[in-house]
């Protein structure tokens, strides 16, 4: 998706349906025990399968107020960082963004921003994080261009999402000249900002379509003001073209039983790269169906330590 379809610059809502638990038990259970062997022996990346052997580590599923059925991978990915899980995956993440030739990178709320900034150093690219605010009823327009509301998935009602423009503005202004030098000997300019968007897991797709609309708003505008910055400087008479583009979405997880790969098809024509493909989720007995592989059980809680004085 571009800018050439229009958005209307209003506070954008959307709508995160909530998930429903599975009521079948899967035919078959790997237990935490053979796992390596089922992991070994699959056609998953190197980088996939060190992410899937750390979430059947230290993750399980529960039901989460705001979203139901789902995973608390917390210490893989959000409170902790875990290079020998996730370093293999960072980095073929960091290869697709390179490939789809991402300028810049977008982060959904403190939750996705740990393995999201990993990313972004992996690939050396600039990335900005969408912060979470409550909705201000007595003024629900005082936000910038491009945010959005959106319900919480832990279950804290509904938050505002938005870019800081000023962050925006100065690392689009470098990638504009850039873009400039490269083209300095070229009758007419075009400048294309293409944007990436990361987060911890994408569920529905809801939130990667929140913010890749989000940010096509604000990478309009930090466009046009980085344009009218170089023509106040500079005087150039050259045709100036300029559009943002949403070319890719790299996460850890993705639930593919909601079907997000179609919706992120649809809305921006891309598909998202992800380390593990979920295909189920069992809250009882805890356990996570892999596309292409079998159905996993969690490692069982480890007794607490007892100390000996």
């Amino acid at each position: 998706m571009t800018s050439s379809e229009p958005l209307q610059a209003k506070l954008r809502r959307y709508e995160r349906p909530r998930e429903a638990q599975s009521t079948e038990s899967p035919a078959s259970v790997i237990p935490f025990t053979e796992h390596d062997a089922a992991i070994s022996s699959s056609t998953l990346s190197p980088g996939a399968r060190s992410l899937l052997s750390g979430l059947l580590r230290v993750g399980t599923a529960r039901d989460f107020p705001g979203g139901g059925a789902g995973i608390e991978y917390g210490s893989l990915l959000k409170t902790a960082a875990r290079p020998d899980y996730i370093a293999e995956h960072i980095q073929e993440a960091a290869e697709h963004l390179h490939r789809q030739r991402a300028d810049i990178l977008l982060i959904p709320g403190m939750s996705g921003y740990p393995v999201g900034a990993m990313y972004a150093l992996a690939a050396r690219l600039p990335a900005v994080l969408l912060k979470k605010t409550r909705l201000s009823e007595a003024n629900p327009n005082a936000y910038p261009a491009g945010a959005f509301v959106i319900p919480s998935y832990t279950g804290e009602g509904d938050v505002v999402m938005h870019a800081d423009p000023a962050a925006v503005a100065d690392i689009v202004a470098s990638i504009v000249q850039r873009k400039l030098a490269e083209q300095r000997d070229q009758p007419r300019i075009d400048i294309e900002l293409r944007v990436a968007g990361a987060d911890d897991i994408i569920d529905k797709a809801t939130m990667s379509q929140a913010v890749g609309e989000s940010a096509i708003v604000v990478g309009e505008a930090a466009l046009a003001d980085a344009i009218a910055r170089y023509r106040a400087t500079t005087h150039d008479p050259r045709p100036i073209s300029s559009r943002v583009a949403v070319v890719a979405w790299v996460t850890p997880l993705i639930k593919s039983y909601n079907h997000p790969q179609q919706h992120l098809r649809e809305v921006f024509g891309i598909e998202p790269f992800a380390g593990v493909d979920l295909s189920a989720v069992y809250l009882d007995p805890p356990a996570i169906g892999v596309t292409g592989v079998g159905t996993f059980a969690f490692c069982p809680a480890p007794p607490s330590p007892i100390y000996q004085p």
